[in-house]
């Protein structure tokens, strides 16, 4: 197959699925092994993982290896036919998730993904974990299906996370407008007597004890001032009054 043909073919994947194709789906148009071999030696593509691969025009988006794990669920479905909550597919979570909202400073080193049943991966940097997600625990990143910060957060703490790391995740989501705090109380309680406090439930108290951690309250946080206008903005409003004056 001349290069020119096969990618055409694949363009119909790279570019709905953040210009990448999964060796399956570039099969399944006639573009088989040895092509994509041909097309990654002569500078076309890049292989992102095994049975993964990227347009070299393709620009490289800061979630790239998180996409391309997730493409690796279910491999011969395009992006645009998956569903949030897929039977076969999954959604980022975790540190990942935290890392994609841009929250917190959590080591990554792995990518994580929760998903509906058991799955295992022949890629060491992938781990899974499984739940029963709802539409309410999902949201999209560039059209990546991540944990909200609520349930992000709810799974850190699952896990039982250093405190610390999870309240420098809460403050920075609240201040983001990811997560309000009240929500937040209601959600956290079940995770209370693992972080210490004596009664079971109290979303309240837990979460006065974690942004204690980073030198906040609840109080503090839930009064924080308005971010500064920036200069720019400042200077267009005083430009706008003194033509307002002028005679």
């Amino acid at each position: 197959m001349k290069t020119s043909g096969a990618l055409e073919l694949l363009g119909a994947f790279t570019s709905a699925q953040w210009g990448m194709v999964t060796s399956r789906q570039a099969k399944e148009v006639g573009v088989d092994g040895v092509t994509l071999h041909r097309l990654e030696q002569a500078g076309h593509l890049d292989r992102i993982r095994h049975g993964v691969y990227a347009a070299t025009i393709a620009v490289v988006a800061e979630a790239r290896e998180e996409q391309a794990a997730w493409l690796m669920l279910d491999v011969a479905k395009p992006a645009w036919k998956r569903t949030p909550l897929d039977p076969d597919g999954g959604v980022v979570s975790h540190e990942s998730a935290a890392r994609l909202h841009r929250l917190g400073e959590l080591v990554n080193d792995r990518i994580v993904l929760t998903t509906p049943r058991r799955r295992t991966s022949r890629d060491p940097d992938v781990r899974f974990r499984t739940a029963a997600l709802t539409a309410d625990d999902v949201t999209s990143i560039d059209g990546l299906p991540v944990t909200t910060a609520l349930r992000t957060i709810r799974d850190l703490l699952e896990q039982h996370l250093d405190g610390s790391h999870v309240a420098t995740i809460i403050r920075e989501a609240v201040e983001a407008n990811l997560v309000r705090l009240d929500v937040l109380a209601e959600h956290i309680g079940p995770y209370a007597l693992r972080y210490g406090l004596r009664r079971s439930g109290d979303g309240e108290a837990l979460l006065e004890l974690l942004l204690a951690k980073v030198g906040t309250t609840v109080t503090r946080l839930a009064h924080r001032p308005a971010p500064p206008r920036s200069a720019a903005v400042t200077g267009r409003a005083l430009e706008l009054a003194e033509q307002e004056i002028q005679p």
